[in-house]
């Protein structure tokens, strides 16, 4: 069975752009700093996206993007330009979001209520779906095979990275491009807080990670970073609702522990998780067995659905760097393997477990 390798990294936050601008804030123990107002106060933005200097052929449409499809083709540019991503023809795409460009569709449909349909502009149409930014991302980078956008919630990022895996498992395509993005707005807030599940802390931004086969990372000379090696779902409350954001700790540590059991490793083998709160860290080392460190992402680059794809683009640095601080001020990974562990509201639950490039023996 081919078990997929991380060979790029294009994650777009308050804390930089890039693999590089990440790596090294989050060495130094960097937090990012609040810069919204109003309903937006405490919250972090990325900042500006200089798309004209990694797409230039493409200046005009950048004009009429929306932000959210912004944040998905910087981050695809920045993994393009981390690691490559070869032959494009076959390459799949998996984007997870969960509210889409949820701004621009409140506006072009406020505007079509008070203004009527004469006004409301037809070119802004084609941003109001939650695919347009993989739909931008395929076109700007000449990307030709599957693409599927996932839109579960809290767990949307992880489960465009776990098809995304799988398809490059079963061989299905030779490479995959997964992650996800969130845009932050006043809209997403307050639907958040209509839920009923407000955000640690709002922010936006993106991450892309480039997934394939061992054999054609090593045809293209690229070095992996880390193995993805496997990701399994439950639903903890069945019948849950999107409303609320109940979390059933039970289902959790026994997602956890089969997780574990299936790829046949110890618990104290996990030496870091990346959980999507802080709810699910007890169930997450009562299946392990052990204290695991968790990392402390959400109060450095604040938390949004889809940063799942940042978990896993921060595993796989844990993971090629065991000298890089799983949490500012702590230690390197404690062990080979690292748990990303996500819980949706309406119940979703999804563990990842990412090892080295080598994979587990």
């Amino acid at each position: 069975m081919i078990i997929p390798v991380i060979t790029a990294l294009g994650p777009v936050t308050p804390l930089g752009q890039g693999r590089e601008a990440l790596l090294q804030a989050w060495r130094d123990g960097a937090v990012a700093t609040p810069d919204g107002e109003g309903e937006l106060a405490g919250s972090l933005s990325v900042g500006a996206l200089r798309l004209r200097d990694h797409f230039p052929k493409h200046r005009n449409d950048l004009r009429r993007m929306d932000r959210l499809s912004k944040l998905l083709c910087m981050a695809a540019a920045l993994a393009r330009d981390d690691g490559g991503f070869g032959d494009g023809e076959h390459l799949a795409l998996a984007v997870g979001t969960d509210l889409g460009t949820l701004e621009t569709t409140w506006s072009f449909l406020s505007r079509l209520r008070e203004k009527g349909p004469a006004l409301a502009n037809p070119a802004d149409f084609p941003n109001l779906v939650p695919n347009a930014g993989a739909g931008y991302v395929g076109i700007f980078c000449g990307l030709r095979g599957p693409s599927l956008t996932f839109c579960q919630h809290e767990t949307c990022g992880d489960d465009a990275a776990a098809w995304g895996a799988d398809a490059v498992r079963s061989g299905q395509v030779p490479a995959a491009l997964v992650g996800g993005a969130e845009e932050l707005s006043i809209t997403r807030v307050r639907a958040g807080r209509a839920a009923r599940c407000p955000e640690q802390r709002p922010t936006e931004g993106a991450a892309l990670c480039l997934l394939e086969a061992p054999a054609r990372a090593a045809a293209r000379g690229v070095q992996p970073l880390a193995s993805h090696l496997g990701s399994w779902g439950a639903c903890g409350r069945p019948g849950g609702t999107p409303m609320t954001g109940s979390l059933d700790v039970d289902a959790a540590a026994s997602l956890v522990a089969r997780s574990l059991s299936h790829l046949g490793v110890d618990g104290s083998r996990v030496g870091a998780i990346l959980a999507s709160e802080p709810a699910l860290l007890a169930p997450a080392r009562q299946a392990l067995g052990h204290h695991a460190p968790a990392t402390d992402h959400a109060d450095r680059l604040g938390s949004h659905p889809a940063d799942g794809a940042l978990r896993l683009t921060l595993a796989a640095l844990l993971v090629a760097d065991r000298s890089l601080p799983v949490h500012a001020g702590g230690d390197g990974l404690r062990g080979d393997l690292a748990l990303i562990l996500s819980a949706a509201r309406g119940g979703g639950l999804r563990a990842t477990l990412i090892g080295p490039p080598g994979g587990i023996s």
